[in-house]
């Protein structure tokens, strides 16, 4: 139930989606940190979107969450990341994959790993492990081999298909972390301590075939939902190795509907997405660059001064509070708001006149100071002739984020993350 608006500001239950199914067809067959939940991105795409088609964009699109809606709802879109294994779990959960010709791969995957399981892994003492720092510290021996031989098994046999072989690639992915030395429930990465590591030992090949009938099932539900919209094998979906705080390739006013859920803030203190996916990053070798993702997201370069252009009193009191307590803390912060005004920026050039964009935010806390994102966003926005409509507050029962974090990196002082998030909605002038 909407309570009273206050400044186009105002709270409303039904978008919490508390008793909702979040991982319907392939929005599942990859955890990935604080995914939009299925139901919002659809919701706003009924509401924002052309209702004869479009092209929609997701700037900051992760795991793809927003990308999947748009093709069930018949639109193109464009995806862009920095982070490679977001683009490739983006690009499968969002593609056009044929059951049947997935089923047969899959079985002959499975038929060999089974083989492999009943053989003790083909003589695993002669299985040839990749090469990386920390391998040892964060999978067991036997594990790396294991996950050696079943990476060995998918580019054998899907070699030739590019998409079937992503899809075995991205499934290989999640059995990475989930067969790794890491504490359950955390982004950053964090080893299990030794007295619970004495007794681990995950079932590689049972936890990968697993996640591959459940995957398979994903696709085949996407599939087929896919089909009931008109002209279906029209429409196509666009994912972008490029950053919007620069020019992306996407033409001057082409976009219909922005529809993101940007980085909370920088990395040091809300979700690490490069520390996440680094051990899927490092086993698919897609860490080729070296480059470190958190480094290069959002706010990973500190400014020199907390003079700034953003236009945004509600950050500039944020930063006074903050910079009372540590002047560098206030910076860090204020790099992340600074990118993400360049890529305010960026989104002005490629939106038609009148289109909507849809930013799920989260208002994070530090030193005890929490930002009203929400409101900066609109104020940021303003500078561009971008122009608030509305904000809703929900709350967060079912997005995937840690119950507790560090706001003022001091270990063992922790404090309780965000509860609520704000939809907020702009449109281009």
């Amino acid at each position: 139930m909407k309570k009273k608006i206050i400044n186009k500001i105002y709270e409303d239950t039904s978008w919490d989606f508390r008793t909702e199914d979040t991982k319907t067809t392939s929005q599942g067959i990859h955890n990935y940190p604080a995914m939009m939940i299925p139901q919002i991105a659809r919701r706003l795409i009924e509401l924002y979107a052309p209702k004869k088609g479009g092209i929609l964009l997701d700037p900051f699109c992760g795991s793809g969450s927003s990308l999947v809606e748009a093709r069930l709802q018949g639109l193109n879109s464009y995806g862009v990341d920095i982070n490679p294994l977001a683009r490739l779990i983006a690009k499968v959960k969002s593609a056009l994959i044929e059951p049947e010709l997935l089923d047969e791969y899959i079985k002959k995957v499975k038929s060999e790993v089974i083989n492999a399981e009943f053989n003790n892994g083909f003589n695993l003492s002669k299985i040839e492990i990749p090469k990386f720092n920390g391998l040892e510290f964060w999978f067991k021996k036997d594990v790396i081999k294991r996950l050696q031989l079943i990476k060995s098994i998918i580019l054998k046999i899907s070699n030739n298909s590019p998409d079937i072989k992503d899809f075995l690639l991205v499934t290989f992915s999640h059995t990475v972390r989930d067969c790794s030395n890491t504490r359950n429930g955390e982004f950053k990465l964090y080893r299990m301590p030794e007295e619970k590591l004495l007794n681990y030992s995950p079932d590689v090949y049972k936890r990968f075939i697993g996640k591959l009938e459940y995957n398979y099932e994903a696709i085949k539900n996407f599939y087929t939902e896919c089909k009931k919209i008109k002209n279906y094998n029209a429409l196509w979906v666009k994912i972008l190795d490029e950053d919007t705080r620069k020019k992306i390739s996407i033409p001057d006013e082409s976009v219909d509907i922005i529809l993101t859920s940007p980085p909370y803030g920088d990395s040091r203190t809300t979700v690490a997405y490069g520390q996440y996916t680094k051990l899927s990053s490092e086993w698919l070798g897609l860490n080729n660059n070296k480059k470190d993702i958190d480094k290069i997201s959002l706010g990973g370069q500190i400014v020199n001064s907390l003079e700034n252009q953003l236009g945004s009193e509600s950050l500039n009191i944020s930063l006074k509070h903050i910079a009372e307590q540590d002047e560098k803390r206030a910076r860090e912060v204020l790099s992340f708001y600074i990118d993400l005004d360049k890529c305010l920026a960026e989104i002005k050039r490629v939106m038609k006149p009148k289109g909507y964009i849809c930013m799920v935010v989260g208002n994070r806390t530090v030193k005890g100071i929490q930002i009203p994102t929400d409101k900066v966003l609109v104020e940021i926005s303003n500078k561009h002739g971008i122009l608030h409509k509305e904000t809703v507050i929900r709350n967060i029962p079912n997005k995937r984020m840690p119950s507790k974090n560090s706001p003022t990196n001091v270990k063992g002082k922790l404090s309780s993350t965000m509860v609520k998030e704000y939809i907020v909605i702009l449109m281009n002038q």
